[in-house]
C-alpha cells in the first residue's frame, strides 16, 4: 500500500476562467514507477496529464510534508550535545546509579525535567501532590539550570544535574509549541529517559504540566495480563494528524519497562537529535521509532485509548466537554490530568487555575530558592510558604472547562459557548 500525490500538469478551463494546476491525494496500490496519463474527454476541458508519485506517510492533503529534514545547524547542535554526553557518560552513570539506588521503589522511578522558564509548573505539581498526601520520594528531576535545581532541592525532590551537559540548553520558557527553545528542551527529555532506562530501571516519564489524583506508578506496577506484557505504555495524545500515525502517542506521559528493546529504542532517540531539532519537538520522531521498533524488534506498544477515563489530557479539555463536566461532578476519577494541547505556558496556567488544578502561591513564582527559604529544613519551609492546601481557583474563559461557573468571563475561542 502506497501513498501517492496526484498533480494536474495541464490547466483546466471553464468559460473564460483558467484554474491553476490542482493537487490531491490518492492512497492505494501503486508500483514505485507508476506514471498514468489520463486525457479528459469532456469538451470544456483542455487535456490534462496526471502524474502519480510516491509520498511519505507524513504528507498531508495539499502536498505538505510534516517531517522536516535536518539542516546543518541542527546537525551541529546535536553533535555538540552528543559529544558532551559521550565524553561524560561514565561519570554521569556512576553518579546516577547511587541516586537511583537510593530513591527507586520496586526498581521504578518517575523522571521529569524542567528549566527556569517552566519551574512554576513543577512547583505546582509538587504542591498539588502534597495537598492530597502523595509521596514523591521516587521522583527524579533532571533540571537544566542551577535556578531549577535549587528550587527542586528546596522542594525535597531528588535531582541529577550535570552543568556541562545542560549548558547548551535554554533556561527561558518556550514562547510556543515547536519553537527552537521547545525543541532544545525535548533533547533534555530524551537524555533523562535514556540515562535511567540504560541503567536498568523502569520509569514513568511525565511533563511538568501534569497533576496527580492517584499515584499512577501503582497503576503500572500492578497491571495483570494481558497488559503487563507490554514494553511501553503511552497516554493517547488525542490528535489524529498524519505525523502522529499510527500510534498518536503522547510523549509527555508514558511508562517504560527497561529491557533490550526499550534500551535500543531510546538510544536511537538519543542519536536522532538532529531530526528532533528540525521538527521542533520529539513526539513525531518518537512515534516513528516506536513503529519501526515494533516492526523491526518486536517492541510491544500500548496506547491507552482517548475514550478511556484513567489518563485524560488536552484532548478531553478542548474536545470532550461532556467528559469534563462528568469529571467535575466526580463521575470520572482519573489517575492524572495532563494539560497538553496548549499554545504556551500562559494558557496552561489559566486552564489549570480555572480547573482547580493550581496550588502554588504567586509570591513564590520567579523567586530564587534562597529568597524563599533560609536555615534548616529548607524543603519544609518552601512547601509551607509556597503551597496551598486548597486549589487556588480563578476564572479566565467562559467557554473552557472550569470547576466553578465562569459565565461572566470572556470566551477564549470566537463564538465560544459557555461551559456552564
Amino acid at each position: 500500500m502506497y501513498s501517492a500525490g496526484c498533480e494536474l500538469l495541464g490547466k483546466e478551463r471553464k468559460g473564460n476562467r483558467t484554474r491553476k494546476p490542482h493537487y490531491t491525494m490518492y492512497r492505494g496500490e501503486l508500483s514505485s514507477s507508476s506514471r498514468i496519463l489520463l486525457v479528459s474527454l469532456t469538451s470544456d476541458l483542455i487535456p490534462m496529464t496526471l502524474l502519480f508519485f510516491l509520498l511519505s506517510r507524513t504528507t498531508v492533503s495539499g502536498g505538505y510534508d510534516e517531517l522536516n529534514m535536518p539542516k546543518q545547524s541542527h546537525l551541529d547542535l546535536h553533535r555538540e550535545i552528543l559529544a558532551i554526553y559521550l565524553e561524560n557518560l561514565k561519570d554521569m552513570q556512576n553518579e546516577l546509579k547511587s541516586t537511583l539506588q537510593r530513591i527507586a521503589v520496586d526498581n521504578t522511578v518517575v523522571v521529569m525535567t524542567v528549566n527556569k522558564g517552566q519551574i512554576e509548573l513543577l512547583m505546582n505539581f509538587v504542591c498539588s501532590a502534597r495537598s492530597i498526601g502523595l509521596d514523591l520520594k521516587n521522583v527524579l528531576l533532571f533540571p537544566t539550570d542551577q535556578f531549577s535545581k535549587d528550587i527542586a532541592d528546596g522542594l525535597g525532590l531528588a535531582t541529577f544535574y550535570n552543568d556541562k551537559l545542560m549548558k547548551p540548553l535554554p533556561s527561558e520558557e518556550a514562547k510556543s509549541y515547536g519553537d527552537s527553545t521547545f525543541g532544545l528542551m525535548m533533547m533534555a527529555k530524551v537524555i533523562s529517559v535514556q540515562l535511567v532506562n540504560e541503567l536498568g530501571y523502569d520509569l514513568l516519564f511525565q511533563d511538568v504540566d501534569v497533576v496527580w489524583y492517584k499515584d499512577p506508578v501503582n497503576y503500572f506496577r500492578t497491571l495483570g495480563p494481558p497488559l503487563e506484557n507490554f514494553d511501553v505504555y503511552f497516554q493517547d495524545d488525542g490528535s489524529r494528524q498524519e505525523r502522529y500515525a499510527p500510534y498518536s502517542a503522547n510523549s509527555g506521559f508514558y511508562f517504560v519497562r527497561s529491557n533490550d528493546r526499550t534500551q535500543l529504542l531510546f538510544r536511537r532517540m538519543l542519536y536522532a537529535g538532529d531530526l528532533i531539532f528540525a521538527c521542533g519537538a520529539h513526539q513525531q520522531v518518537l512515534i516513528f521509532l516506536l513503529s519501526d521498533m515494533n516492526s523491526l524488534g518486536g517492541l510491544k506498544v500500548k496506547v491507552f485509548s482517548r475514550d478511556g477515563d484513567d489518563f485524560p489530557g488536552g484532548y478531553h479539555y478542548h474536545m470532550r466537554k461532556d467528559w469534563m463536566k462528568q469529571m467535575v461532578e466526580n463521575i470520572h476519577k482519573p489517575y492524572i490530568f495532563h494539560m497538553s494541547w496548549t499554545l504556551n505556558k500562559d494558557n496552561k496556567l489559566e486552564f489549570m487555575k480555572q480547573m482547580g488544578m493550581w496550588y502554588l502561591h504567586g509570591t513564590c513564582i520567579g523567586s530564587e530558592a534562597k529568597e524563599i527559604v533560609s536555615g534548616s529544613n529548607a524543603n519544609d519551609v518552601m512547601i509551607n510558604k509556597c503551597c496551598s492546601i486548597e486549589p487556588l481557583t480563578k476564572c479566565y474563559y467562559r467557554d473552557k472547562p472550569s470547576v466553578i461557573p465562569c459565565k461572566d468571563s470572556p470566551p477564549k475561542d470566537n463564538g465560544g459557548v459557555s461551559f456552564w
